[in-house]
C-alpha cells in the first residue's frame, strides 16, 4: 500500500472529508488530494508537505511521529537513485568556486568596458 493511499483509508475509516481537514488545517485540498495521490511535485516544497502531513495527521488523530517517519521513508524510496543522497560539502564548495569566477569576470568586463569608454571619450568625469 502506498503512503498517500494508507492515509486516505485511515481518514476515511474516521469519516473525515478533505474539506473538513482543509478548514481545521487551512491548508488547500489540491494540496491534501496530492498527498494522498503520492504526487509530491504538486506541493510548494518538502518543507511545506512535511508541515501539511503534520497538520493532517493531528486533524485525523494520527501518531505525527509515525506518518512523519513513514513519509521520509517513502521520499526516499520515491527518489532516483543518484539523488539519493544530498550534495556534499565538497560539491557546493566547487559551486561557489564557480560563482564567484563569475563575480570577478564581470567585475573585470565592467571595469574594462567603463576604461575604454573614457579614453574613446564617450565617458568624460571631471575631478576636479
Amino acid at each position: 500500500m502506498k503512503f498517500g493511499e494508507s492515509l486516505r483509508k485511515e481518514r476515511e475509516l474516521r469519516g473525515i472529508t478533505l474539506a473538513e481537514i482543509s478548514t481545521q488545517t487551512k491548508v488547500h485540498t489540491r494540496f491534501l488530494e496530492a498527498i494522498e495521490q503520492d504526487d509530491l511535485s504538486a506541493l510548494p516544497a518538502k518543507a511545506f508537505a512535511k508541515g501539511f502531513l503534520r497538520s493532517y495527521a493531528r486533524t485525523v488523530g494520527l501518531d505525527e511521529d509515525q506518518v512523519m517517519a513513514n513519509f521520509e521513508y517513502c521520499h526516499r524510496a520515491m527518489q532516483p537513485e543518484g539523488n539519493s543522497h544530498p550534495p556534499t560539502k565538497q560539491a557546493s564548495g566547487k559551486s561557489r568556486y564557480k560563482v564567484l569566477v563569475v563575480v570577478v569576470l564581470l567585475i573585470v568586463a565592467v571595469l574594462v568596458t567603463v576604461i575604454v569608454l573614457y579614453y574613446q571619450g564617450y565617458l568624460r568625469v571631471k575631478w576636479f
